[in-house]
């Protein structure tokens, strides 16, 4: 068995390149387990190549240790966010967002949604020292009303207005373009393509979940019809665009 796995590893080394923005990961959870983890590659098709080799790896690992973690491997690649000067700062985007559903949820007249939004943001506002943290403050406190608030139909309606109303993936010409304008915003991190959808890390979090808004609005101004899902994918969240809605405005992250 050693020689067997030495030699897969050998061949992973050879497959992969150091600035190639292809990866392998768990579809589930995004880890990046061994003998794949810290590797990149260069082309897609190079990349599928190492799943088929680490997951070779990994099922002759669990023949002889089935306490061997398993991993529903596949090809990842990482997006680049929007460059800092073709993207909206935090708080334009913040403020984008916020207001766009504002102006839905006063069309819809949700008029109780409002004022539970701004009493829960002055009440923590008071509380906030930096002025750059008070649009980050207004961003959770809207999420977690959307939550809290209204339905899950009424969250869609809602958003699908927001999603007109919205400026600032006005420029994305697909879904991956709007998503890195969201993360050229800084309000998701380490985004990445995967064969089902898009992974990210959340810059912003409401207790223990993280707040999904501005990248559900992005999504549906780009693309009005998709019915998305945005739910957890190990400490990470997971996003496709089909089986929806749901997590439009949170996803918990336990």
């Amino acid at each position: 068995m050693g020689d067997d796995l030495r030699t897969m590893r050998e061949r992973l080394d050879s497959l992969a390149s150091e600035d190639g923005r292809f990866y392998v990961a768990c579809a589930r959870t995004g880890e990046r387990p061994f003998p794949v983890g810290g590797l990149r590659f260069a082309d897609r098709e190079t990349a599928a190549d190492a799943v088929e080799l680490a997951s070779e790896y990994r099922r002759t690992l669990e023949r002889y240790d089935p306490r061997a973690p398993h991993y529903d491997l596949v090809v990842h690649e990482r997006t680049e966010p929007v460059p800092p000067a073709d993207a909206p700062s935090l708080p334009d985007a913040c403020h984008d967002v916020t207001g766009a559903v504002f102006e839905a949820l006063s069309a819809a007249g949700h008029r109780d949604a409002e004022r539970t939004i701004l009493d829960a943001y002055f009440a923590a506002a008071e509380a906030t020292t930096d002025p750059d943290d008070l649009c980050v403050v207004l961003l959770r406190c809207t999420a977690r009303t959307l939550d809290e608030e209204l339905t899950a139909s009424e969250r869609a309606v809602v958003l699908a207005d927001a999603a007109r109303r919205a400026d600032f993936a006005a420029n994305a010409a697909s879904v991956g373009d709007a998503l890195a304008t969201v993360a050229g915003a800084d309000l998701v991190d380490a985004l990445a393509e995967t064969t089902h959808g898009w992974r990210f890390d959340p810059t912003v979090r409401v207790v223990d979940a993280a707040v999904t808004l501005p990248a559900a609005v992005a999504v549906l101004a780009v693309q009005p019809d998709a019915e998305p899902v945005f739910d957890r994918a190990g400490e990470g969240v997971r996003a496709r665009l089909d089986g929806g809605p749901v997590g439009l405005a949170t996803a918990p992250l336990q």
